[in-house]
């Protein structure tokens, strides 16, 4: 049997990236807040990552039995039907230069047991329970790219996992013929 140069290099990058994802998995489940049967997802004013029926789906995935509402930036729901008072989680996604009211994460907070968010705007390090601070990593300065990244911590932070199903792996077509053993003539 031939060996390839490019096929221990590609297992061990393959095994790589699947235990770092497996350690990821494990701190995501340590994030999880117990007793959630309500949550608030505030959607931001651009770059959504997910679209609302991805969220709800991974949502009610980890929490299972829960109900999910979405509220926009300006404070009116979306696609929900009417908002409970109180909620358990709410989960933030509002980033820098995006349109809210003044006092909104205080009215977020008044609502929810527990908020997780992003620290951008006016004190939300000291209004919510846990924040993801952005200024802390190195970010793409592509708006897309920033916005799935934070979006995909905020949700780990609430202990929502985000499955890497859709992602494109490496062309191995002219890789795996060179681990195959030789045919044998007859």
């Amino acid at each position: 049997m031939q060996n390839s140069p490019f096929s221990s290099k590609q297992n061990d990058h393959d095994s790589g990236f699947y235990l770092e994802f497996l350690q990821t998995k494990e701190q995501i489940e340590k994030n999880r807040i117990p007793n959630v049967k309500t949550v608030l997802v505030v959607f931001p004013s651009k770059g959504l990552a997910f679209d609302a029926e991805g969220l709800r789906s991974m949502i009610t995935r980890e929490y299972p039995g829960s109900e999910v509402f979405f509220l926009s930036t300006s404070g009116k729901a979306w696609k929900s039907p009417k908002i409970p008072s109180k909620v358990d989680l709410a989960i933030d996604f509002t980033g820098e230069g995006q349109m809210q009211g003044w006092f909104f994460a205080r009215k977020i907070k008044s609502r929810a047991k527990f908020v997780v968010g992003r620290n951008k705007g006016i004190f939300r390090k000291r209004i919510y329970d846990r924040i993801f601070d952005e200024t802390k990593i190195t970010i793409s300065t592509d708006m897309l790219d920033r916005e799935r990244l934070a979006q995909k911590e905020v949700l780990a932070l609430a202990g929502i996992a985000v499955v890497p199903v859709a992602g494109t792996t490496v062309d191995r077509s002219k890789i795996i013929a060179l681990d195959l053993p030789p045919l044998q003539k007859h």
